[in-house]
């Protein structure tokens, strides 16, 4: 009896030392006020001053000589405390929070290295959606 405990035990101890950690990617990100700043014609390393981020990601496309630089954002949003969730005071006042994060894909000419525009993740989604609805009215317009 003794022995099997000492068999689980070890068995136990060799399984916890085993143990893998990941690392968490947490890039240092942006917040929307920031990003409303950036504007077509601005040169990259404008774009990264005024998100005040490094980008994540760099994206190459050859056929349209352009690139892509993908950056990290949050979303703000406010911290209430649970008493006053359904009070009137949850309507002003809390601190400010940032989650939810997203990426932000700005594109830039290859070559001159000026930006050309930029979408987030969010908007790519829906806007998907809505061309393709876009493109079906049309379709059904031409019959």
């Amino acid at each position: 009896m003794k022995k099997n405990i000492l068999y689980i035990f070890a068995i136990l101890l060799l399984f916890s030392n085993c143990a893998v950690v990941i690392p968490s990617m947490n890039y240092p990100c942006t917040t929307v006020e920031k990003i409303f700043n950036i504007h077509q014609g601005m040169y990259l390393n404008e774009v990264s001053t005024t998100l005040g981020v490094d980008p994540k990601d760099v994206y190459s496309i050859i056929e349209t000589q352009t690139k892509v630089l993908v950056y990290a954002y949050k979303l703000e949003h406010q911290q209430i405390n649970a008493k006053f969730e359904k009070d009137e005071q949850s309507l002003r006042g809390g601190s400010k929070r940032y989650k939810d994060e997203n990426n932000l894909y700005v594109v830039f000419d290859a070559t001159t290295n000026k930006m050309l525009y930029y979408v987030t993740e969010k908007g790519r989604k829906s806007g998907s959606k809505k061309l393709n609805e876009a493109l079906k009215l049309k379709l059904l317009t031409n019959k």
